[in-house]
C-alpha cells in the first residue's frame, strides 16, 4: 500500500467515524459535561455549515465537514482522545469503549456513576455462541446498544465500541478465548454478523444511521498473551497459509 493510499484510507476512516457524530445531536465531552455538536441554539453561526444541517444526507454533511478540517485536525481525530475543534462547534471525543457482552468500563470513554451505576452483563461470548442461536446473538446486541445509547445520552459513554472479538480461538492457552465465539469460523461469522446488526441497527430501520458503531477485533492471527517475555506487541505470528485459509476464509 502506498503512502497516498494510506492517507486516503485514513481520511476515509475519519469520514466514516465522523458520520456517527452527525447521526446524533449530542457528543460526549467529559464524564461530567455533556456537550452538543452543532448546537445552533447556543451558537446560531453554526447554521451556515452544511454538516450541521440534519435535513441533508450523511455523505453531504461528512464531505462538507472533511473539507473544513485542517490536516492537523484530521490527524487529531484519529487518536483515541480526539481534541475538540472549537471553531466548528465540535467537542472532544474518546473513541474507545467496550461492549463484548455488555457495556464495560474498560474503555476510557465509559464512566459508571450514581446516575448509571452499571450495565447488564450477559454471559461470556463463548457461552452465548454455544447456543448457535442467531436470534439470541442479535437480541443481546440490541439490548447492549440500547443501554450504550442511554449512557451516551447522559454523557457517560461514547458511540464507538471495539466489539465483537472475532479472533479464532486456535489455542486453549490463550487467556482471552472466552471473549470469542470459539474455534469454528462459520459459527464465529454468524455470531459476529448478528451481534453487529443488534448493536448498529436502529429501531426505525433507518439504514443511514447507526445506533452505535461496532468495530471487530483483533488483527488476523492475534491470540497471544504476555508469556515469558513475549506479548502481543512483540511477537511475529508466522501462520502457515493452510491454517489461515482453514480458520479465516469463512469469516
Amino acid at each position: 500500500m502506498t503512502f497516498r493510499n494510506t492517507v486516503n484510507s485514513s481520511i476515509a476512516a475519519i469520514a466514516l467515524l465522523l458520520s456517527i457524530f452527525l447521526s446524533s445531536p449530542t457528543v460526549v465531552f467529559t464524564q461530567n459535561a455533556h456537550v452538543f455538536a452543532c448546537n445552533t441554539d447556543d451558537d446560531p453561526s453554526l447554521k451556515k455549515y452544511a454538516f450541521c444541517d440534519s435535513s441533508l444526507d450523511v455523505k453531504t454533511r461528512v464531505d462538507d465537514l472533511i473539507s473544513r478540517l485542517t490536516l492537523e485536525e484530521k490527524v487529531g481525530s484519529l487518536v483515541n482522545d480526539a481534541s475538540s475543534i472549537d471553531r466548528l462547534g465540535i467537542p472532544g471525543y474518546k473513541w474507545w469503549s467496550e461492549a463484548l457482552h455488555g457495556v464495560s468500563n474498560v474503555g476510557p470513554a465509559t464512566h459508571f456513576s450514581n446516575l448509571v451505576p452499571g450495565a447488564t452483563s450477559f454471559p461470556q461470548v463463548i457461552l452465548t455462541a454455544a447456543s448457535f442461536n442467531k436470534t439470541l446473538f442479535k437480541a443481546i446486541g440490541k439490548v447492549v446498544s440500547t443501554e450504550a445509547r442511554a449512557m451516551y445520552n447522559v454523557g457517560l459513554a461514547g458511540l464507538t465500541y471495539w466489539s465483537p472479538n472475532v479472533n479464532i480461538f486456535r489455542d486453549p492457552r490463550w487467556g482471552r478465548g472466552q471473549e470469542t465465539p470459539g474455534e469454528d469460523p462459520v459459527l464465529t461469522s454468524k455470531y459476529a454478523a448478528n451481534y453487529i446488526r443488534g448493536l448498529q441497527e436502529t429501531d426505525d430501520g433507518d439504514d443511514n444511521r447507526l445506533k452505535v458503531a461496532a468495530a471487530c477485533k483483533h488483527y488476523t492471527a492475534y491470540d497471544v498473551d504476555n508469556w515469558e517475555g513475549v506479548d502481543r506487541f512483540h511477537f511475529d505470528a508466522r501462520v502457515p497459509l493452510i491454517l489461515i485459509m482453514t480458520f479465516t476464509a469463512l469469516l
